[in-house]
């Protein structure tokens, strides 16, 4: 297998996810754009593509990236190949369904309670093990309709569209599903001075929510994402 990731900003990397990319033997080629990597014209010369998060708005589509993003989407598409978006990631596949992307009236930060869409998630293929009810990582400013196609996945208190399906390949996720504790510890160490004023004890909270909720966190990425390379494996089998 030859994976595509799309790192959007340095400090968001594929964490758990290029970890299971990497138990399985399989290459993970990781683009990081807003340095001046360039994206690929088409899926060729891959078989499954990961976008993860950043500090750009989806709803841009004058900025380059996000157009750029969004052609690459339609491309793997178009080829069926698998794709799974995280944050800012499932914001672009909305938008690149039809979507509107806009601020949420929360900014959503912390680990908070997810839930899945029961009885739907008992037969979706990346969910059908997961816990019913799961705390994971947050961090975004905005939210998305749900495209026309799209299954909802798994809803949140404070943000309804939290995990998605398009058709049997494609999922996003809201949520930072593929967080580990070197990934949060620099987020906590680079955090700007909006999260310090509106948020002044937000360090000390997630280091507790971190001690309380990531085991969980990772041990639900795990599964989804080895239930998502397994998609990919079947692809390639079948094509």
């Amino acid at each position: 297998m030859n994976i595509l990731a799309v790192q959007n900003f340095s400090l968001t990397p594929p964490g758990v996810l290029g970890e299971c990319v990497k138990e399985r033997g399989s290459n993970l080629d990781i683009l990081l754009p807003a340095e001046g990597d360039e994206l690929p014209d088409n899926s060729t010369d891959f078989d499954g593509l990961i976008i993860l998060g950043g500090p750009m708005h989806a709803n841009d589509t004058t900025h380059p990236l996000i157009q750029g993003m969004i052609g690459l989407i339609h491309q793997f598409y178009a080829d069926q190949k698998p794709i799974l978006g995280v944050c800012l990631g499932a914001q672009v596949i909305a938008k690149a369904f039809g979507a509107n992307v806009y601020k949420h009236h929360e900014f959503e930060i912390g680990f908070t309670r997810v839930f899945s869409t029961y009885p739907i998630t008992k037969e979706d293929l990346l969910l059908r093990r997961c816990p019913e009810t799961i705390y994971m990582m947050q961090w975004h400013f905005d939210t998305f309709d749900l495209p026309q196609e799209a299954t909802l996945l798994m809803s949140g208190d404070v943000c309804r569209h939290q995990a998605y399906r398009i058709g049997n390949n494609i999922y996003g996720f809201q949520f930072h599903l593929e967080v580990t504790k070197q990934i949060l510890q620099n987020w906590i160490e680079t955090k700007d001075k909006s999260i310090e004023n509106n948020y002044p004890n937000f360090s000390e909270q997630l280091t507790q929510q971190i001690e309380k909720y990531l085991e969980a966190s990772v041990a639900f990425c795990r599964q989804v994402g080895n239930a998502w390379l397994d998609l990919v494996a079947t692809r390639i089998a079948n094509s």
